[in-house]
């Protein structure tokens, strides 16, 4: 009895099986852990591209929440979560708040809906404790919403007088008339904010009769970071293209002088050709263009100034009190551009009253 004591055959074989479950532990803590990490990043990356997307076209139909709730679906389902598709269910992962302009999506991967992430070595450890090991229960969620911007690039080298109250509704503000920047301002809770969009105004005048000053028809002076160096060329690009400078509510900008009426013509028109199709029209707004909805070239922005301190004779500077999306619809022979107000994003920190919106996540 005392010699099968002390007999030490056998130890060896259960201090190897007491390693391998303590190695089969750091497995699971380095192998299954590590997974289970990458799986809840993959799946608050499809809970934020479902958020974001969802909110972005609350900027083209506020007040369309199912289009919302489809849209954040399809982007959400675009991802996976360990080699799985996403799958969403509407009624209970998205939440469409269009008081807010707010989406909330949630990406699950849970036993409840049978498709709980699986583990690896930590299924050893099911054995002792069943069920709580082996699925592993995943899910993410963000929120992202429409805030006002306060920056953008992209725009036309106009520049308008923001909206104000025309008491006597001659046209032109003078005394008796009500001006205050984001209050009677464009796209702004006191104009019933959306009801404003699909407005035409008119971006640069084209008769002497309707300058806002002798030799201001609007144009303003854009700077580029390289291309022509002369005035007409360079004014006419701006209209054709997109000037990539940024430009800031509250910045300056120098008028330009005289009508330009060939410039003018000619920018439009090589803008219109980029999108020939479309068309405003007054129920859908923009119809028939060859680009995903808001992509059209044609949509510019353009900066506004107070109509209290419009410019006056000669180059100046003038100061920015908003900026507004705009499609260019055309170009008249005497160089009068008309376009419609149209939602538009931009830039920056949120700047209350801005008529550019940006989508961020918020949660």
């Amino acid at each position: 009895m005392r010699r099968l004591i002390r007999d030490e055959r056998g130890a060896s074989l259960m201090i190897a099986a007491i390693c391998m479950v303590v190695l089969l532990g750091m497995s699971a803590l380095a192998i299954d852990v590590g997974m289970l990490y990458a799986a809840k990043g993959q799946a608050q990356n499809a809970a934020d591209s479902g958020a974001l997307a969802g909110a972005g076209s609350l900027l083209l139909s506020p007040d369309d929440s199912s289009t919302a709730t489809l849209v954040a679906e399809q982007f959400a389902e675009k991802h996976q979560i360990i080699k799985q598709d996403v799958a969403i269910v509407p009624a209970e992962d998205v939440q469409v708040d269009l008081a807010n302009k707010r989406v909330t999506v949630t990406a699950r991967r849970i036993q409840a809906r049978g498709n709980a992430v699986p583990t690896f070595f930590a299924r050893v450890l099911a054995m002792v404790r069943p069920g709580q090991w082996d699925l592993v229960d995943i899910q993410a969620t963000a929120t992202a919403e429409i805030q006002p911007a306060s920056s953008a690039s992209c725009l036309k080298p106009w520049a308008i007088p923001d909206a104000y109250d025309d008491v006597n509704r001659n046209g032109k503000f003078d005394a008796g008339d009500y001006y205050q920047s984001r209050v009677t301002s464009w796209g702004t809770n006191y104009r019933n904010n959306n009801f404003d969009f699909g407005t035409q105004l008119t971006l640069k005048e084209g008769s002497p009769g309707d300058a806002v000053a002798p030799g201001q028809y609007f144009p303003i002076d854009l700077p580029m970071p390289s291309g022509p160096s002369s005035g007409g060329d360079r004014y006419r690009e701006n209209i054709a293209s997109c000037n990539g400078q940024i430009v800031d509510i509250g910045d300056s900008v120098w008028t330009e002088n005289g009508n330009m009426i060939g410039p003018t013509k000619q920018g439009v028109q090589d803008l219109i050709a980029l999108d020939p199709g479309a068309r405003w029209d007054p129920v859908d707004g923009i119809v028939n263009s060859a680009f995903p909805p808001g992509g059209s070239p044609r949509i510019g922005r353009v900066p506004m100034f107070d109509p209290r301190f419009p410019p006056t004779s000669g180059k100046q500077q003038l100061p920015i009190t908003n900026i507004a999306g705009f499609f260019i619809e055309g170009v008249a022979g005497n160089g009068r551009v008309t376009g419609r107000l149209v939602p538009t994003t931009g830039t920056g920190d949120p700047s209350p009253g801005s008529m550019l919106n940006t989508v961020r996540l918020v949660r």
